[in-house]
């Protein structure tokens, strides 16, 4: 049995030098492999870092009952990250006398920290028995560093204001005053017509007496009031009767009466020059029916049948006149001499008048003394007046005061979304993060406010603003869905793609980010962000091409220039590489120093064109 046992060990020990032999035979012969990794060097997209592998081993190389695996480390720092790995296992490759057996896949490991960027893909291949002893080849670097093109990425906290729906430009509006005339007659009824020279005395007895109609009333006490006026339209008419049908020119002196009373009224008022600026249009209504059929419509004298009557002889074939005279053969044609044709001997006189409003200094004070709480009784401004105001000042602590006073007088959504806004605003120039942080709470509760009161465009595109502020794209995401469900503000709506669109871009998400830029905020940061996402999927002509529209224009953004650099060197276009890196680091000398660690220009760094472009 001992030598039964010593046998026994001799023979194991036999098979483990002919097996260690074969392992390192298949090592030995692993260093005619093919390996391929792209992209080299590695790059980060959205959070990880994701590469793809091949590797080709020479013909003959595995071994019966034996294996061969290639396995990723990612060493940074003292930290050794686990990165996966491809086994060749002799059994899956039969041809692989005559046939080089190959395999590829697809890797992927986690970006944690900044501390990754200097680190390196380590690779260590391996031969292997069936019980897994395996013997090692030396760990070699495959890969140094990281691509953060992804990172250039940049914010863009745009907000949007409610609109306040006050119009600051002039505005007319009309006072339409009726003047009726009697049967064929174009002499004005009015009374008082005529005032008293100087230095005579009035009548009395006539003054006593005198009452004038109502309507001359209303004119005479809007041209008293002097009234900015633009125009004064007279529309004279005539109803359908025999004679005045035969006094084609009844209409026009109709007109021209209203108009004679109303320069005569200027001119004792003594307007002066202020009546030179009034431009008069007299329109005569001469044969037409419309003004009839409008008058009959609302008169409720006549019946349904009698009304129909009326319309068919209107409607029907002749001339006016001969329509005319069918009308004197209806039955309810005295009804029409009595309730419709007095109506229509008419002067019709639309005066626009320009509207009386407060001066933008007048706002101001108001809405300052409004949002200080000192304003004195009866002095207050109209809802669109006091949200107009804010705008009038470019201080946000003067905008924030003012809309805190609006939330209060009318508690609108619009009031609340405007607050939210400006504080938002405040954030984004704030200094200190705790502040920063602490303005955008207080932005977001103005916002939910407004959503409750009303769910709109402004304010969803505010409330992204806002949580891409805080860097929660969880609420970004919710955010947007619901912004998905409502119309309104389309400059709204582009924010909420574009900060959609950030988002996406910094989930690697390309495809889906260039969808929402396309309908996005047309500005220098979104184009800039569409132009980077461009790159970043490969498309590099085209995001060269998007970034020159805001390069062209000047822009002051030195990252401008120098993502553009990064698409001419991944184009190799070396000459355009060198000038627009060189813009960049005339504008911000410190990417000087990006450009020499960055892997984006691996290829031409020890070509003068980058060297000259640094100096």
């Amino acid at each position: 049995m001992f030598k039964k046992s010593n046998l026994s060990s001799g023979l194991f020990i036999t098979l483990l030098l002919t097996s260690s032999c074969a392992l390192n035979t298949m090592l030995k012969k692993a260093q005619q492999q093919k390996l391929s990794l792209e992209p080299s060097p590695l790059e980060l997209h959205g959070d990880s870092v994701r590469f793809s592998f091949s590797a080709e081993l020479p013909t003959n190389m595995l071994k019966k009952g034996k294996a061969y695996s290639l396995n990723f480390n990612y060493k940074y720092s003292d930290q050794k990250l686990p990165a996966g790995g491809i086994k060749f296992n002799y059994l899956d490759f039969p041809e692989q006398k005559k046939v080089s057996p190959k395999l590829s896949k697809k890797f992927a490991f986690a970006y944690k920290s900044s501390s990754m960027d200097k680190g390196e893909l380590m690779l260590q291949g391996s031969a292997s028995n069936q019980n897994d002893k395996a013997k090692m080849s030396p760990e070699v670097s495959f890969a140094k560093g990281l691509i953060l093109t992804s990172q250039l990425i940049q914010d863009d906290f745009t907000t949007v204001i409610a609109n306040h729906g006050y119009n600051p430009l002039p505005e007319y509006y009309p006072v339409t005053v009726n003047f009726n005339f009697d049967q064929g007659s174009a002499v004005l009824k009015v009374k008082g017509a005529e005032e008293p020279k100087k230095g005579k005395k009035k009548n009395k007895k006539a003054g006593k007496s005198e009452i004038k109609p109502s309507n001359q009333q209303t004119l005479d006490a809007y041209i008293a009031s002097r009234n900015a006026t633009k125009t004064v339209t007279i529309t004279g008419m005539h109803s359908p009767e025999g004679r005045e049908v035969k006094n084609s020119e009844l209409s026009d002196q109709r007109a021209k009466a209203i108009e004679n009373y109303y320069r005569g009224m200027m001119k004792r008022l003594n307007y002066g020059t202020k009546a030179d600026s009034i431009e008069f249009v007299t329109k005569a209504l001469v044969q037409n029916w419309m003004p009839m059929k409008d008058t009959l419509n609302v008169d409720t004298a006549f019946t349904a049948e009698e009304k129909k009557s009326v319309m068919d002889v209107i409607d029907g074939a002749g001339s006016y006149v001969e329509q005319e005279a069918a009308l004197e053969k209806l039955a309810c044609f005295p009804k029409l001499l009595i309730n419709i044709y007095p109506k229509l001997r008419l002067g019709q006189t639309e005066i626009l008048t320009l509207k009386a409003k407060k001066s933008e200094a007048e706002i101001s004070i108001l809405a300052k003394a409004i949002s200080e709480g000192t304003a004195k009784e009866g002095d207050t401004l109209t809802d669109k007046e006091l949200a107009y105001a804010a705008t009038l000042t470019p201080i946000l602590a003067e905008k924030e005061a003012i809309y805190q006073a609006a939330t209060k007088k009318n508690d609108s959504w619009q009031a609340h979304n405007n607050l939210g806004a400006v504080r938002l605003e405040m954030a984004r120039k704030a200094m200190d993060q705790n502040e920063r942080i602490k303005l955008v709470d207080k932005a977001i509760t103005n916002l939910e406010i407004s959503r409750a009161r009303m769910e709109t465009a402004e304010v969803y595109a505010n409330l992204s603003t806002a949580y891409l502020m805080k860097a929660d794209w969880t609420k970004i995401d919710e955010t947007f869905k619901n912004s998905q469900k409502v119309s309104g503000n389309s400059e709204a709506k582009r924010i909420s793609n574009t900060v959609k669109g950030i988002v996406e871009s910094r989930r690697g998400n390309y495809g889906s980010a260039m969808n929402l830029y396309s309908n996005g905020l047309e500005e220098p940061t979104s184009i800039f962000n569409k132009g980077l996402t461009q790159i970043l999927k490969k498309d590099w002509a085209a995001g060269y091409a998007t970034l020159e529209e805001i390069a062209a224009t000047g822009s002051k953004n030195p990252l401008v220039y120098y993502v553009q650099a990064i698409a001419a060197a991944r184009q190799n276009k070396e000459a355009e590489m060198s000038a627009k890196l060189k813009k960049a680091v005339s504008m911000d000398s410190s990417l000087k120093a990006k450009a020499v660690s960055d892997l984006e220009f691996l290829n031409f760094q020890t070509k003068p064109s980058f060297q000259d472009a640094l100096k």
